[in-house]
């Protein structure tokens, strides 16, 4: 297992963590030239390439390190997915990728350092099945043929989906490994990649908060938590669904309520229309399901508010792996 990053910060955490550097691929459509540097001065396995002014980049600190600096391309490959337009990833109108005409002129242009060695797309999020990866390698095969590369390596990204909700129909990931495999068959490559973090970690993890206020109004009813956007921000960003569980099943009447957090916005909510028993009180604990991947990652301290602690469950053992946060923290940085 490796680690896919997009930032300085994500390259230290997972060096702190302990991946070798060899097992690192640095994407990302933004990267600083302070972070390239970095890399290629850690002696990073990759580059998945998204400008052409990035690899002069890179070929300017592969001199200056004097070592070989291995590159993908990541293609552009203007193929669409069922999934939230925010989360797609491979459009020709999206931020992402390079154009096949560009990419053709970078293959036929002379590096000293840089040694562009694969292939990378990346077609978005929570994707649910694998005909979008099939058509991806398709192309890619189309533009490999047209171009005359031959890739040692290809990066077909992540977004494997997972099941938010129990109606969720997700292709088994054994099925995606069969079927890419088998479309790979003619394509003499010595490394494949993938990203499933959403897949390993999703469904790892909840949101434990706890109800602040019982509220009935005329036309809705709220359940109010100590929790907000800020801790989860996918339903109020993408309008994502997340089972929410009681940790203490109460008897009484099912009545349907709104969970709601205290951030000033409307949009801080983490699921409409949700049955209850009519005993919910306050102090009682609602766990937020499928928080693992892009939960604590996208948190924040919008209304000045302090973010969890994390903690691992293993069997009936657990361990603190982030403290709490403190006001004390949250204002050191300050200087007024």
């Amino acid at each position: 297992m490796g680690a896919d990053v997009v930032s300085e910060g994500e390259i230290r955490k997972v060096l702190l963590a302990g991946f070798s550097p060899s097992d690192i691929v640095f994407a990302g459509v933004g990267k600083k030239e302070s972070e390239i540097e970095f890399a290629v001065k850690k002696n990073i396995y990759c580059f998945n390439v998204e400008n052409e002014e990035e690899i002069d980049i890179i070929e300017k600190y592969g001199k200056k390190y004097k070592r070989e600096v291995y590159v993908n391309l990541r293609l552009n490959l203007d193929i669409d997915v069922e999934t939230h337009h925010y989360i797609k990833t491979s459009k020709m109108e999206n931020k992402f990728g390079i154009d096949f005409d560009i990419a053709e002129e970078i293959l036929k242009r002379k590096f000293y350092f840089v040694k562009i060695k694969g292939i990378h797309f990346h077609l978005g999020s929570q994707i649910k099945e694998v005909s979008p990866y099939i058509k991806a390698i398709e192309k890619v095969k189309e533009f490999c043929y047209k171009t005359r590369f031959n890739p040692e390596i290809l990066d077909i990204g992540g977004g494997f989906g997972i099941p938010y909700r129990y109606e969720d129909k997700v292709q088994p990931i054994e099925k995606f490994g069969e079927k890419i495999k088998e479309s790979l068959k003619y394509m003499d490559l010595k490394t494949i990649i993938l990203e499933p973090g959403r897949f390993i970690v999703g469904n790892s993890g909840v949101l434990i908060t706890r109800v602040l206020y019982v509220k009935c109004k005329q036309l809705k009813n709220f359940i109010i938590v100590d929790a907000g956007m800020n801790d989860l921000i996918r339903p109020s960003f993408y309008g994502s669904y997340h089972l929410i569980y009681p940790l203490k099943i109460k008897k009484g009447d099912k009545k349907k309520f709104d969970v709601v957090g205290p951030i000033c916005e409307t949009g801080d909510y983490f699921g409409k229309e949700r049955e209850f028993s009519e005993n919910i009180k306050p102090g009682d604990y609602l766990a937020i399901m499928s928080a693992g991947a892009y939960g604590f990652s996208m948190s924040s301290n919008y209304n000045l508010r302090l973010r969890p602690a994390e903690v691992i469950v293993k069997d009936k053992k657990f361990f603190l792996i982030r403290k709490r946060e403190t006001y004390k923290g949250l204002f050191d940085l300050e200087n007024v």
